[in-house]
């Protein structure tokens, strides 16, 4: 039997223009012929293999301020706090009283309020104490900073400066200055007596020579030691009567203020002087409440 009896000849699948039997699909990996595989597919995979996904949409402009979403507010590059005070004549020492400050007339009895006082100050004095052994063990190592820095270190106005602070808010409580009892703390931003240092001045590297430098700076401030001495007695005598003002008028007179609390901080700064603080010779003067505290 020839070949035309048997029916048409069975067609080759791979030729171009061959029909596919009906009801069958193609092989796996079958293509029409001209048509090209899909980069990366992989024969009988999924036909989305290998196509590229979607171009992701811009994201949303920033919001006004430049803010990036779900950072929070951006914080500005940190920066040195300014040196106090502002003033360039002001004297780099400071200390500033409330003399508006209310005072219960029950602590203008007689003495007995400043007795009163004094006894509630007991726990005070101890934690002073144990500062001050701290304070002197750094004040014989805070020369070196001053010589090889030409500055005071930080951590002495932390420790002795937070330390002559601390006796300033406790002596000005003893003496009705304020109504607020001091806290346990070298630093008390809250409190209405206010010590400012500037911890930004520069120091001549000289006042940094072991000994010698603290022995000139005790000489020198020989003539303040001798003033201070005799305002003390004055500041004595007006303790006996400092009450008076408490009991009447319920808040403490603005004389007290100016010559105790001149007083205080006229000490304050020829102490600062004395364990390098600072580089200014103090002055001769009770000095001012600054209006900036």
């Amino acid at each position: 039997m020839t070949w035309e009896s048997q029916g048409p000849a069975p067609q080759d699948p791979n030729a171009a223009g061959a029909q596919q039997p009906q009801g069958q699909m193609p092989p796996p990996g079958y293509q029409q012929p001209g048509q090209q595989s899909p980069p990366y597919a992989v024969p009988g995979a999924d036909p989305w293999v290998g196509q590229q996904p979607p171009t992701p949409p811009p994201p949303p402009p920033p919001p006004p301020g430049g803010q990036q979403p779900g950072w929070g507010p951006q914080q500005p590059m940190w920066q040195p706090p300014p040196a106090f005070p502002l003033a360039p004549d002001a004297y780099p020492v400071n200390i500033s009283y409330d003399r508006e400050a209310l005072i219960n007339r029950l602590w203008g009895v007689l003495w007995i309020g400043m007795i009163v006082r004094w006894v509630l100050l007991i726990p005070h004095f101890f934690v002073m104490f144990l500062i001050a052994i701290v304070a002197a063990i750094q004040l014989l190592v805070a020369w070196i900073p001053v010589l090889v820095l030409g500055r005071f270190p930080g951590w002495g106005y932390r420790w002795i400066g937070g330390l002559l602070a601390y006796s300033q808010r406790v002596t000005a409580y003893a003496m009705l200055m304020t109504s607020t009892y001091p806290p346990f703390a070298l630093e008390s931003e809250d409190y209405p007596i206010t010590v400012r240092y500037d911890e930004g001045v520069r120091i001549n590297r000289l006042w940094g020579i072991p000994i010698i430098g603290h022995l000139v700076r005790f000489l020198v401030l020989f003539p303040h030691f001798i003033v201070l001495w005799a305002l003390g007695i004055l500041v004595w005598f007006l303790a006996i009567v400092i009450w008076v003002p408490v009991l009447f008028f319920g808040r403490q007179a603005d004389l007290i203020y100016t010559i105790v609390g001149g007083y205080y901080r006229w000490g304050l700064r020829v102490s600062a002087y004395l364990f390098m603080m600072v580089d200014k010779y103090p002055p001769f003067s009770f000095g001012e409440d600054d209006p900036r505290l």
